[in-house]
């Protein structure tokens, strides 16, 4: 049955779920935190900029920056920890305020096979609102570039692959690092690469309201440069 490997899966996952889903998402960050944090990285607006991140300025929990070409997002990305797995969906990456960070699920770094990373669905569109669209198969492939810049210094260039829209209230998203990476994507909503063999694999979730308790999982291929 589809996605019936969701279902009734790890208890650490479920609470995840539900904690996620108890938070009110339609929340703005303010300005002036914003600004804060936009000073730290420089324009990639112009032709042939190299995008520049001021890596010193940021808290060593800041392991990675996201962008999306042609949407609105442009976050760090944090790595929460086993002690306080949902720290950061109340905390900003300046251990500040209450709009939350996009961060990388306790039980997974940026070096697994698989890498869940959340992130609110903002009111302005900001954080990982745009994700919700990827549902729409021609808004996906008009921004078929996800690219994920390290702290460590290497680029990572994700190609979406899939996107599946999932009821939290009846299922749970697995992680399961025993797993091929593609095996994680199980019965999807929409392909739009059929996945195939790889060593790496993004999922990318948000609040999305086809239910009150929808969410939107956007699967990512990792090619590096």
């Amino acid at each position: 049955m589809k996605k019936l490997k969701k279902f009734m899966d790890v208890l650490s996952v479920i609470l995840l779920s539900v904690a996620f889903a108890a938070l009110v998402t339609y929340i703005t960050a303010p300005e002036d935190e914003r600004a804060e944090l936009a000073g730290m990285i420089a324009s990639s607006e112009d032709a042939g900029q190299v995008r520049q991140i001021d890596w010193e300025s940021l808290p060593h929990e800041v392991v990675a920056w996201i962008e999306v070409p042609g949407t609105s997002i442009d976050e760090p990305v944090v790595q929460a920890s086993p002690d306080e797995p949902n720290a950061y969906l109340y905390r900003d990456a300046l251990g500040q305020g209450a709009y939350g960070t996009p961060y990388i699920d306790s039980e997974c770094s940026l070096d697994s096979s698989f890498v869940m990373i959340y992130g609110h669905h903002m009111s302005d569109g900001s954080a990982f609102a745009d994700f919700a669209s990827f549902i729409d198969e021609a808004y996906a492939r008009e921004h078929g570039e996800i690219i994920l810049y390290q702290r460590e210094g290497e680029t990572l260039h994700l190609v979406p692959i899939a996107v599946d829209v999932v009821n939290a209230s009846r299922e749970s998203l697995v992680i399961d690092q025993d797993l091929d990476p593609s095996d994680h994507v199980v019965g999807p909503d929409l392909i739009l690469e059929e996945p195939g063999e790889t060593k790496q694999l993004f999922a990318f979730t948000t609040c999305s309201y086809q239910t009150w308790n929808s969410r939107t999982v956007v699967y990512a291929d990792s090619h590096t440069e």
